[in-house]
Parts: structure tokens; sequence; C-alpha cells
């Protein structure tokens, strides 16, 4: 019995073990997956930053590379394909967070460019005191910027002095008609009402006065004094 009873506990000692060992052999096997594991993670993070790397290095050529584009059709004049060069540039910037202030410095200088061009257009067009009202319209469509000021407020300025000369123009011509002796009230006060706005006109905008008030209102005078229907039914508050 007693001998019975030392098997047992052998038996049992040594399952013990065994089964010890089986467990410690289970963490040994989990450890080293866990490890192999990291690894592999490990190995995989490298080669995607080694992709973005080389990608970002691609993208960095790339997006220089249509910058340099956009300097030479600049410097060359055509502003279509500097434009177009530039838009590709900024939607690499965009994605890849690369610096935009040389591009947008571009799109200034183009844009100051063509603005420039343009006063120069309307400028000529000032030459025809009629098409003052349409230079004023597209002048005031020019940003009031620094480098374009001093240019554009010329323009604009020769545009109410265009103003001012058609309706001396137009009070002349008025007082004119007149002296045909038809329809001399409405001609006298139709010139009257066009040579007032002229000269509130220039006070306003300080322009240049034209000999030409005088002339007119010599003109005023004498449509008046020769009317007896305007000496008879006006009394204006000056003759002249």
């Amino acid at each position: 019995m007693k001998q019975k009873l030392v098997r047992m506990i052998v038996v049992l000692v040594l399952l013990a073990a065994v089964g010890g060992g089986l467990y410690f052999y289970r963490q040994y096997v989990e450890e080293q997956r866990r490890l192999a594991a990291m690894e592999e993670q490990r190995r995989l993070e490298e080669l995607e930053k080694e992709r973005l790397r080389k990608l970002l290095e691609e993208k960095r050529r790339e997006f220089d590379a249509l910058v340099a584009a956009m300097k030479r059709y600049y410097e060359a004049g055509d502003f279509p394909k500097a434009r177009e060069a530039g838009y590709k540039a900024l939607a690499i910037a965009k994605e890849y967070n690369f610096e935009t202030d040389e591009i947008y410095r571009i799109f200034r200088l183009m844009d100051v460019a063509e603005n420039l061009a343009k006063l120069e257009d309307l400028d000529r067009m000032n030459s025809d005191i009629y098409k003052y009202f349409y230079v004023r319209t597209e002048t005031l469509k020019v940003p009031d910027w620094q480098e374009l000021k001093e240019r554009r407020n010329a323009v604009l300025r020769k545009t109410y002095q265009n103003e001012y000369l058609v309706k001396i123009a137009l009070a002349k011509e008025n007082a004119l008609e007149g002296k045909k002796g038809s329809h001399v009230e409405f001609y006298y006060l139709a010139s009257r009402d066009h040579l007032d706005k002229a000269i509130r006109l220039r006070q306003e905008y300080k322009l240049t006065m034209s000999d030409e008030e005088d002339v007119i209102r010599e003109m005023q005078k004498e449509l008046f004094l020769g009317s007896k229907e305007l000496t008879e039914n006006t009394i204006p508050p000056r003759l002249y």
C-alpha cells in the first residue's frame, strides 16, 4: 500500500513537472511570435517610410520643375502657360505642404503686368473724350494696388477731365442751336445746365479750366438778351 502511494506521488510530480514545462513552452512560443510580429511591423513601417521619402523627393523635383517652368514662361511673356504651371505647382504644394510664396509672387507680377497693359489701352481710348464713361467704368475694375495706383489714378482723372470737356462741348452746342432762333428757351436752359455741371465737375476734381467757359457764358448772355421769349419769361440768377 505504501509503495502504491509513493508511485502515485511520483506520477503526480512528473505530471506537474511536464505540465509546468508545457506552460512555459507555450509562453515562450507566444513571446517569440509577438517579437516576430513586432519585427515585421517595424520592417513594414520602415518600408513605408522609405516609400514616402522617395515619393516626397519625387514630388519635390516635380514641384521645383513646375516653378522653374512658371518663371521661364513668365519671363518669356507667355502668361497662360505660366499660370498653368503655377496651378499645377500649387496643387502639389497643397498636398505636400511645400512653400508657395514664389508661386504667388509670380502670379502677382503677371496680374500687375496685365493690369498695366489694360490701363495703357484705356489711356489710349481716353484720346476720345466721348468714351470717358466706358474708360472710367473699366478703370474702376482695375485693382487699386500700390503698383498700379499712380497709373490708375492718372487714367481715372483723365476721364473726369474728358467728361468736363464733353459737358463744355454740349453747352456750346446747345447755345449755338439756340442762336438759330428755334426753341430758344430749351437750348438756352440746356446750355446753362451743361455748363453748370461742367463747372461743378471742374471744381470738385480740380480740373484744368477750358477757355471755352468764358466763350459759352458770353454766348448764353447774348442768347438771353436777344430773345424776347427769355427776357419776358425767365429771370436767371445770373447771365454769365
